[in-house]
């Protein structure tokens, strides 16, 4: 039987091997750079500390590149499937509802954010069954953000969730609401009172920030059986869910790094290999504003044996000496100018760190486009760079919805869903999703960018199509504008079908044969 203590144990290996690779300093420092604190434990008092952020905006493009284009996500039931298109569009439908019910979206922003601070980015898909869902079975799918920190693999050699013997997630969460779970779960209120405060915080955690007298630290186990992933979840010394096996085909937790790493699950950060050069520009900046403040102006150079009661500067005041005032000696010294080599260099510095790091001009929009295929051949030099990032992005979210898809087996039941007939209407559907548990179901999950200039490149070819002739029915060509470029585009279908079996429409006339029909009847 598995005890609170013996998964304490293994979690304690994994904070020794994150110790050992260095992976908690690295992400406090990683993390203090990006938000500025680049000058934390240094006391600097011979210059003004001076920051100037390269890495913050290099870190926000590649964000903002990565999330600029909306991810379309559509499912591929197996061939042998029964009713494959409604389950198809049912699958479509559903997995689009926890995205937007989740915040997948806004979630994934920061969930790349961590990849590319601190190596690693992490979701845990979860069911809650408290939550309101509209459906006659309360519950519905949540995704929580987890830091590189808090996961821990049974085999750190091995980056692939799906192939780890077990994993571990640790959380800190408040004594109160910690002891009313496990008495949720059955534990007596005097086994409720053992869970205590850790009187002792982990590496991961900082002490600046946490309630130490308030705070626990939980850990959630889950190992892959043959009926499922079993669930255990315990404190330092007290069990809050015994070991409880769930018929999840795989482990809910979605996983990537920006730059893997041979034999080790945690990836590398780009921000870290930039550091020693943030580092480099803020000194040599700082030095430069500090003598340009002493050589800027001139100094003031006076014989101290003439002036025994010393100088002031201060208009209007008198200066008491002793011997001949004309003989009274004071005049002014100028600094030789800063070398001209600095700001070029600092310029360098900054550019050549950018470029390295994968933000050329390209990247940083330096270029003007003129023109539809100028902003086309922008778009595709400025993701270039991060190629292999959003490819192991698109398989991060495709995991993702395998997950949500596994769940909503488990946990659906029959649910009512709306769905989009061949006629453009909206129609709902009851649908069970216990039947998504056939041996014969494989999902082939497509997830690829529904950017803006995507959709108008779909408009602008079907308008050719129309042009030359190739297209000839009105709802051929309506049916292949993207939803998001016309409104209203079910009602116009519907009306053009009853135009077509009443007789009344007419085929589409080549734009050119239109031209010459015109300029015949003139």
């Amino acid at each position: 039987m598995r005890t609170a203590d013996a998964v304490w144990k293994e979690y304690q290996r994994g904070v020794d091997y994150n110790n050992r690779i260095g992976l908690y300093d690295r992400v406090k420092t990683n993390e203090n750079f990006f938000i500025g604190r680049q000058w934390e434990g240094l006391n600097v008092t011979t210059l003004d500390p001076l920051i100037f952020n390269v890495l913050r905006r290099v870190v926000n493009l590649f964000i903002s590149m990565l999330v600029s284009d909306d991810i379309a996500v559509t499912t591929q039931p197996f061939q042998s499937a029964p009713d494959k298109e409604t389950m198809q569009k049912v699958i479509d439908r559903a997995v689009a509802s926890v995205i937007e019910r989740a915040g997948m979206k806004s979630k994934n922003r920061y969930m790349l954010r961590n990849a590319c601070v601190d190596g690693d980015g992490c979701f845990y898909i979860r069911f809650d069954p408290d939550r309101e869902s509209g459906q006659p079975i309360a519950g519905d799918i949540e995704v929580d953000l987890i830091e590189n920190t808090d996961i821990f693999f049974g085999n750190p050699a091995v980056d692939e969730v799906q192939r780890q013997p077990y994993l571990i997630i640790s959380m800190r969460r408040s004594v109160d609401s910690v002891r009313q779970e496990a008495m949720a779960r059955g534990l007596s209120r005097s086994e409720a009172e053992n869970i205590q405060p850790d009187s002792l915080l982990e590496p991961q955690y900082d002490p600046q920030t946490e309630d130490t007298d308030n705070m626990v630290t939980v850990l959630l186990r889950m190992e892959r059986t043959k009926d499922g992933i079993a669930f255990f979840k315990c404190t330092r010394n007290t069990v809050i869910m015994p070991e409880t096996v769930t018929p999840y085909r795989l482990y809910p937790v979605a996983y990537m790094s920006w730059m893997k790493v041979k034999n080790c699950f945690h990836g590398e950060a780009p921000v870290t290999e930039a550091i020693p050069n943030q580092i480099a520009i803020n000194k040599l900046y700082s030095m430069y504003v500090q003598c340009i403040k002493h050589v800027a102006f001139p100094k003031i150079i006076y014989d101290m044996t003439r002036f025994p009661s010393g100088y002031s500067s201060d208009v209007g005041k008198a200066i008491g000496m002793r011997g001949n005032p004309n003989e009274a000696i004071v005049t002014a010294f100028q600094a030789p100018d800063i070398s001209a080599q600095v700001m070029p260099l600092l310029e360098q510095m900054i550019k050549d760190t950018m470029e390295l790091m994968g933000a050329s001009d390209a990247t940083l929009g330096n270029v003007k486009p003129d023109n539809t295929s100028a902003i086309v051949t922008v778009q595709k030099a400025t993701i270039a760079p991060l190629e292999l990032v959003k490819m192991e992005f698109y398989r991060f979210v495709e995991d993702t919805v395998r997950i949500f898809v596994d769940l909503m087996r488990v946990h659906y039941g029959t649910r009512t869903v709306c769905i989009t007939d061949d006629t453009g209407e909206e129609t709902a559907v009851s649908f069970d999703f216990d039947t998504l548990d056939t041996a014969t179901l494989e999902l082939n999950v497509e997830v690829g960018s529904s950017s803006y200039w995507s959709e108008t490149m779909q408009t602008m070819t079907n308008d050719n199509l129309l042009a030359r002739g190739i297209i000839t029915d009105p709802i051929l060509y309506v049916e292949n504008i993207p939803d998001n470029q016309i409104r209203g585009k079910a009602r116009l279908l519907r009306a053009l079908r009853e135009q077509k079996e009443s007789g009344q429409m007419t085929e589409i006339q080549p734009r050119k044969n239109v031209e010459t029909q015109q300029t015949t009847q003139q």
